[in-house]
């Protein structure tokens, strides 16, 4: 067996469907996340060494989570009894939920229309006549509502709202897990094992843009639409962001922007919360420490994914909505709320024959390890997938940058063995593959949820022409040369260039998903939801062709 110069182990080619046999790895310690980010985000930590739970079950696992929220689908959360039912089992904790929907226009009119079993943040609140000296655990008041209710299949609807987290490899203020390549030392400077090269650092591309045909040269008379659910949008001259009917590289979306952001903003009012909303579709550099002019960990990120997805597949147009924060994460609840906003979107558009308002593709570049690995614990994302899925889009998902096989949704509902009722065959899970293709990426996730492969390692794309406030490691001036230009080493804060390199999984994504949008592309449309869900799995199989001819599958 043979090895190359970028490490990892040698990625053995095989075909489409033939698994890939892993030993299973599961994480040997807890997933970490620094204070400062818990403490942002109102989350915490389950610690299995600590965690209650109901006797006779599996023990969970650790992930992280908010701290004063459960997930709680629509229906349940609007019915006043049912609440209140909940809150007299909550009673002996101390504990209760209360119902905070925003009470604006946009969300009047939205609750019209969005599903019954859409979860929805619902706050969990300390009784006025408890005597306890610390707020309920979330984790806890779910343990006692399923011990209270064992038979009561609504209550087994309600989940933790986990925080998502990015799955690129940068982590300056961001969460890291064993095995990600922080943990490990890398760089220049560092005896430890390189596990990955490039960290958006800016480079140069002297490419010209990618070409497009015209929409009406495609066999589906339209472009095929990848929707993003990242940081946003930056300037860039290769992604002009326009309107559908001016047939733009990218679309965005205020009307999303402005449900997310009510959302964000009534939940901030109920519990203090100090994180900005994301108010806008379009990208942001330093929020998390603005006085500094530090470009943010994750910044740039989502134009960085629609960057690939336009080199991939010139022809498609990407639909940016911005979830995720600069610092790489994002609250389940933003992230369903926005899958739920494109099942609206999708069904509106077969419902009034509106094919431009399709959406083919949706690539994540993000995600979390669940604390129990079943059927309850991946329900709320699971179904919300599968209503898009269900209309004939198809789900692109990264694996995750922790080198272990436990699995990390939503990738792994695409095909998880040890889950087979709950397998989503338009889930497609993406690892990393180093620059080559030839080896896979030593951050990368695998297992048997891992299927499908592309490259995730020193990855160039578009980022937002941005100069951040860090200066080189060096600067001279003018009396170190012969010409008046200072002498300096390179700023990695500086991304005027308008490209970088990266490496994560996140990036295997989009490129997979570009493949995906091609595939669609090339076959013609489908006006019923059968002929949908056909054409789907054409673009599926064609992809996995691609795949295999590239020699990553």
């Amino acid at each position: 067996m043979t090895t190359d110069n970028e490490g990892g182990a040698r990625h053995a080619a095989r075909l489409p469907g033939q698994e890939r046999q892993v030993e299973q790895v599961r994480l040997p310690e807890l997933v970490r996340i620094p204070d400062e980010v818990l403490n942002r985000y109102r989350a915490r930590l389950l610690d299995p060494s600590t965690a209650v739970h109901i006797l006779g079950t599996k023990r969970p696992e650790s992930t992280i989570y908010r701290s004063d929220t459960l997930l709680v689908p629509l229906r349940q959360a609007q019915s006043k009894e049912t609440i209140a039912r909940y809150n007299k089992a909550l009673e002996p904790l101390g504990a209760e939920l209360v119902v905070v929907l925003p009470d604006t226009p946009a969300w009047r009119e939205a609750l019209k229309n969005f599903h019954p079993d859409m979860p929805i943040a619902v706050l969990i609140t300390t009784r006025a006549d408890s005597v306890s000296d610390h707020a309920p655990d979330p984790w806890a008041v779910l343990v006692v509502l399923r011990r209270a209710f064992p038979k009561d299949e609504e209550v087994q609807n309600i989940g933790l709202e986990h925080l998502a987290i990015a799955a690129s490899t940068e982590v300056e203020g961001a969460p890291v897990s064993h095995g990600q390549p922080v943990s490990h030392g890398q760089g220049p400077d560092s005896d430890g094992l390189p596990l990955y090269t490039g960290s958006r650092n800016p480079v140069l591309v002297v490419a010209p843009k990618p070409a497009r045909c015209p929409a009406a040269s495609l066999p589906a008379g339209r472009r095929p639409v990848v929707a993003t659910l990242d940081t946003g949008i930056g300037v860039h001259p290769w992604l002009t962001v326009g309107n559908p009917a001016s047939d733009p590289v990218v679309e965005v979306s205020d009307d999303f922007q402005i449900l997310l952001a009510d959302h964000e903003s009534s939940l901030a009012a109920a519990t203090g919360d100090t994180i900005d909303p994301l108010t806008s579709p379009y990208e942001e550099r330093d929020l998390v420490q603005p006085l500094l002019g530090l470009t943010d960990s994750h910044a740039g990120h989502g134009t960085f994914i629609t960057g690939l997805v336009h080199q991939t597949c010139p022809d498609a147009r990407v639909l940016s909505l911005r979830v995720l924060h600069t610092d790489g994460i994002a609250a389940e609840g933003s992230i369903l709320l926005a899958l739920e906003w494109l099942r609206q979107r999708v069904q509106a558009a077969i419902d009034d024959n509106e094919p431009d308002q399709i959406v083919d593709v949706v690539t994540l570049s993000l995600g979390y390890y669940p604390e129990q690995g079943d059927a309850a614990d991946r329900l709320l994302l699971s179904d919300a997938i599968r209503r898009l899925t269900d209309l004939g889009v198809v789900v692109v998902a990264a694996a995750g940058n922790d080198a272990t096989t436990r699995p990390f949704l939503p990738a792994a509902l695409g095909l998880d063995p040890a889950h087979p009722d709950g397998c989503n065959p338009h889930v497609l899970a993406i690892g990393a593959l180093n620059a080559s293709g030839g080896t896979t990426a030593a951050f990368s996730n695998d297992g048997g949820w891992v299927c499908r492969w592309a490259p995730g390692n020193s990855v160039v794309s578009t980022v937002p022409l941005w100069q951040g406030s860090a200066m080189g490691a060096l600067m001279i001036g003018d009396h170190a040369g012969a010409g008046p230009r200072m002498r300096s080493a390179p700023d990695n804060d500086d991304l005027t260039t308008g490209f970088a390199v990266w490496a994560g999984t996140s990036f295997a994504a989009p490129i997979a998903a570009g493949l995906v949008a091609a595939s669609f592309g090339q076959l013609p449309d489908a006006t019923s939801l059968p002929d949908k869900l056909t054409r789907a799995d054409q673009a599926i199989a064609a992809t996995d062709t691609e795949l295999a001819a590239r020699g990553w599958m």
